[in-house]
């Protein structure tokens, strides 16, 4: 493979990660912040209480999962995804964001972002030492 094409490869990649990022953080965002409205902890917007939801929380999940997904989506591409492959980290990368989002909305909005993303990068390092160790005894 030379140089040209390994470059195009890694400048697709990167923007598939980007896109990918995007959507899978517009989504993500939304159903943790969903679920931060139902368990009664919705931040700032006067309704705290358990069983409360508002179809705006998806709209402003949707723009904060959005905006730190193509941030997060390019930074893990050249550390995780490229060594793994789309395919295998999907499955990983939106369980651990969904699930490190819920433990963080527990506490509210702003930690449920950080926790999201720590269970984000956490999954994908996970699932590409499983790859490794399951290639290194096949080998």
């Amino acid at each position: 493979m030379s140089f040209l094409e390994k470059t195009a490869k890694t400048i697709g990649g990167v923007f598939l990660s980007l896109l990918l990022g995007i959507l899978g953080g517009a989504v993500c965002g939304a159903v943790i912040l969903s679920f931060g409205d139902l368990i009664g902890r919705s931040g700032d917007t006067g309704y705290e209480y358990v069983g409360y939801w508002s179809i705006a929380t998806v709209w402003l999940g949707f723009l904060y999962g959005g905006f730190f997904g193509a941030f997060v989506g390019p930074l893990a591409y050249p550390f995780l995804v490229r060594r793994i492959g789309f395919q295998k980290a999907l499955l990983p990368a939106f369980a651990g964001t969904i699930l490190g989002g819920f433990v963080g909305a527990i506490a509210g909005p702003p930690l449920a972002v950080l926790t999201g993303i720590c269970g984000f990068f956490v999954a994908l390092a996970l699932t590409k030492s499983k790859l490794s160790v399951v290639s290194i005894s096949n080998s």
